[in-house]
Formats: structure tokens, sequence, C-alpha cells
């Protein structure tokens, strides 16, 4: 019984320790719906694009979709992650949020500025993966601040685009497979893993 109690206790100052230093608001159902929204932009491109249409049309379109599903995630992610934080009684405007903001965005602003930079310059082959290099580089400097699993999210995307790099004509293809594929595969893993044993 005693050893019972001391086990309790044990996860309980675990428990404790990681609401105070680490982001654990993260939702698995979010990066579940992002990586569906991922694949539901992806089908929307291959049904409006053409072969016939102005590449800088093409490109609209694209960055159009693109943002589309960048603020349906980030949306998602806001929602869910507050709800998550106030079930858990976990303050979500915190320092430690603000942090985990910081050190997600500063690579993502980063990639951000390259993707403008490539399209002025008109070269669209490496877009793809850039994308896919510097959120997988966000989230591998994120997962300091959060789930250390999240970790091996980041090193998956940062594979991806590097194969990405080397394989000409597929963008769209590998652009579907992080965003889509790996988000939802590890959303599932993530909600069994941690928030199923909790509900």
């Amino acid at each position: 019984m005693d050893k019972d109690k001391a086990l309790e206790s044990v996860f309980e100052i675990k428990e404790l320790m990681e609401k105070s230093s680490k982001f654990i608001s993260v939702s698995g159902i979010a990066a579940i719906l992002a990586g569906i929204y991922a694949l539901a932009g992806a089908y929307i491109a291959t049904q409006v694009i053409t072969s016939d249409m102005y590449l800088s049309d093409t490109l609209k379109l694209m960055a159009i979709i693109a943002m589309a599903v960048l603020a349906a995630a980030a949306v998602t992610a806001g929602i869910l992650s507050y709800c998550k934080s106030q079930k858990m009684g976990q303050k979500f405007f915190s320092r430690l949020t603000y942090r985990a903001l910081w050190n997600f965005s500063l690579p993502m602003l980063t990639g951000g500025v390259l993707c403008i930079s490539i399209l002025m310059h008109e070269y669209y082959d490496i877009l793809a993966s850039v994308m896919l290099l510097f959120y997988g580089l966000a989230l591998v400097n994120v997962s300091k601040f959060t789930y250390s699993s999240i970790v091996w999210l980041g090193y998956a995307f940062i594979c991806l685009g590097v194969v990405d790099c080397f394989w000409e004509g597929h963008s769209l293809l590998f652009w579907t497979i992080g965003f889509g594929g790996f988000h939802i595969l590890y959303g599932i893993l993530f909600y069994l893993h941690y928030e199923r044993k909790r509900s």
C-alpha cells in the first residue's frame, strides 16, 4: 500500500514539474486535423490547377491554398490547446507559452522569408523542400519546451525535405506526405500515448 502511495506521489511530482517547465497543452487532435486540412488542400490543388494555366496563376492559387491550410491549422491548434490547458489547469497565456511560440516561430518566419525570396527569383523547384525543412527545424527547436516526442516529427520532416531536394517534379507529393500524412500519423500516436490515458 505504501509502495502504491509512493509511486502515486512520484507521478504527481512529475506532472507538476512538467506543468511548470513545459508547454503540455499540445493537442493530438489538432495535429490530425492539420493533416486532414493539408490533404484537403492538396486535393483542391490537383482539381483546380490545370496544365494550361499560366505559371503566375498557378503560384497564386497554390499560395492561397497553402495560406488557407496554415490559417485553419493554426486556429484549430490554438483553440484545442486553449481548451486542453483549461482542462489540465495550466495557464495558457504564460511566459512558457510565449517561449514555445517564439522558438517555433523563429525558424518558420526565417523559412517564410526564404520562400518569398525563392518566389521573387522564380526558382520554384525547391520551394516545397524549403517549407518541409524549416518546418522540421521549427519542430525540433520547440521540442525543448514541450513534449520531447515532437522532435521525431521534426526529424521526419527534415529527412523528407532533404529527399525532396534531390527528387525533381514531385513537390506536391512530398508536401502532402509531410503536412498531411506525417501530421495524421503523429497526431494519432500522440493521442493514444498521452491523451487517451488521461481522459
